[in-house]
């Protein structure tokens, strides 16, 4: 059962806890709340009284102690005789081979159990020596909830004299795409918003999704990945598309209140650059949700501590930013199922599992895969994705769509190229090499300062061997994995075959 801060820290001092650990970025969140709890337990509407070592002790914007060590601020409150919260904030920070400090912490633990006094410690990460740990109550506080941050977002209008020109809905939408995000940040968000007058819901989503990217690459091993403006983008991969469209109601707020079960995830496997990256991006386009990638490779890196902090943060984050797309690309590679894997990555394998059975309904996974064999039976098993596609060498009527994006993307009209002919010369090659194709003849005509045509494509195309060339034996062996292990993400492009109908001899004909 979820239990806000100001609950846990309301059960603390009912539990007599003289000495609570505050995890928490957020400090004027953290006063407020610390406010509205002494207020109804001291009946009165106190100040918190406040200490930094930058400034000593205050209450509210009085000066009461001009105090700057933190040995020395603890002894305060021990001599100390007002009944009060007192915050110290940084104080971790004071207590790396601090035997004093923590030495004054655990008597002041002993002398507070008889008194109205409650001191609260406050950090944004946290760090306690083993002989404080069970003296303190730990209290984190959580990413603002959605219903907090409608608060703030009515109070925010009503003080920027805008509630009577916002509608309810804009409110509800826009709390939604800020879930994630401190009050503080969505105060500077908010007033980037009304500065630069884009108020509308897309305009709103897109800073929203901005402001989320620049967080993610401070906190996490997460990256914020733009999507594709549109599904027509993406050539071919007509059942993936027709999956993802008929899905696209079930993950939406309304669906998951009425208790619809919403798609959990899905794996992509397939030849590689035939568009198993690009998916990913289709679906967050198309359900118009952050996407987001969970970089393995730095969460082994060791630049946000160890892997399994790392992942366990970067999940947790992925739960507060939601609803999103959680992207993870080559996950045989990610999880340690390489060849050349130093067995380090599969510590952190048993936690995705158990996460992927557990994890909220609105954070979809969207994994990729180019060596399914590699992956053990539990991934793959049902329940962990619900749908698992192969995306195969595009057929003909794909490649047609292919080049025709490619070409409108290099300023060329399709219709002045002989599609039919391309189609036929670019058979067994993939969507990327397509792209790279037609990039490379446009790039020969610019030197010579023309556009381009048939003709460079053609030339280039020449100079160029496939994958399927390349890797041939490994190609055959995938597709023949693949054949009823997999749903095709590709419709085919011939007639389905008209098997023979056998007479059966005892039907009588009239």
């Amino acid at each position: 059962m979820y239990e806000s801060a100001s609950q846990q820290i309301n059960r603390g001092i009912i539990s007599r806890y003289p000495l609570i650990y505050i995890l928490g970025w957020e400090e004027e969140r953290i006063e407020k709340t610390l406010a509205a709890v002494s207020a109804k337990h001291y009946f009165d509407s106190r100040a918190v009284i406040t200490w930094t070592a930058g400034k000593g002790f205050f209450s509210g914007t009085e000066q009461i102690a001009d105090i700057n060590d933190p040995v020395e601020a603890v002894e305060y409150i021990s001599n100390s005789d007002k009944s009060s919260f007192y915050l110290l904030k940084d104080l971790p920070a004071f207590l790396n081979d601090n035997l004093l400090l923590e030495r004054a912490l655990r008597d002041l633990y002993q002398e507070n159990k008889n008194r109205d006094i409650f001191v609260f410690i406050s950090y944004p990460t946290l760090q306690l020596p083993d002989s404080l740990k069970k003296e303190l109550l730990l209290v984190e506080f959580e990413q603002p909830t959605e219903e907090e941050i409608i608060a703030y977002l009515k109070e925010a209008l009503v003080k920027y004299k805008l509630s009577d020109k916002i509608s309810e809905e804009w409110v509800n939408q826009t709390a939604n795409a800020m879930k994630g995000l401190g009050l503080e940040e969505i105060g500077h968000l908010l007033l980037t918003l009304l500065r630069v007058r884009k108020l509308k819901p897309e305009e709103v989503i897109i800073e929203t999704q901005r402001e989320k990217g620049l967080i993610l690459k401070k906190e996490s091993c997460l990256r914020f990945i733009p999507a594709i403006t549109s599904l027509d983008e993406v050539g071919g991969l007509d059942n993936l598309k027709n999956w993802v469209t008929t899905r696209k109601e079930l993950f939406s707020r309304e669906a998951i209140a009425s208790g619809i079960q919403p798609p959990s995830g899905i794996l992509f496997m397939g030849v590689s650059g035939c568009g198993k990256s690009m998916a990913s991006k289709v679906i967050a386009s198309a359900w118009n949700v952050p996407l987001v990638r969970l970089d393995m490779n730095l969460v082994m890196s060791g630049v946000y501590g160890t892997p399994e902090y790392a992942f366990e943060q970067a999940i947790s984050l992925a739960e507060k930013i939601a609803p999103i797309v959680l992207w993870i690309d080559e996950v045989e590679n990610s999880f340690g199922y390489d060849e050349g894997s130093s067995g380090g990555n599969i510590n952190i394998f048993s936690s995705f599992l158990t996460w992927m059975q557990e994890k909220p309904h609105d954070v979809f996974v969207a994994a990729t895969a180019n060596r399914i064999r590699m992956l053990p039976a539990e991934m793959l098993r049902k329940g962990r994705f619900d749908q698992v596609f192969f995306l195969n060498l595009p057929n003909d009527i794909e490649r047609r769509e292919i080049l025709s994006i490619h070409i409108r993307a290099k300023d060329g009209n399709p219709e002045d190229f002989k599609i039919d002919i391309l189609s036929s010369i670019t058979e067994k090659w993939s969507g990327a090499e397509i792209e790279s194709l037609i990039s490379s003849a446009s790039i020969e005509a610019y030197k010579e300062r023309r556009d381009f045509d048939q003709k460079d494509i053609l030339h280039v195309a020449g100079q160029m061997v496939p994958l399927s060339k390349t890797m041939e034996e490994q190609i055959r062996e995938l597709t023949g994995w693949s054949f009823n292990r997999a749903t095709p993400a590709s419709k085919s492009d011939r007639p389905p075959i008209q098997m023979p109908v056998e007479e059966d001899p005892s039907i009588m004909k009239y």
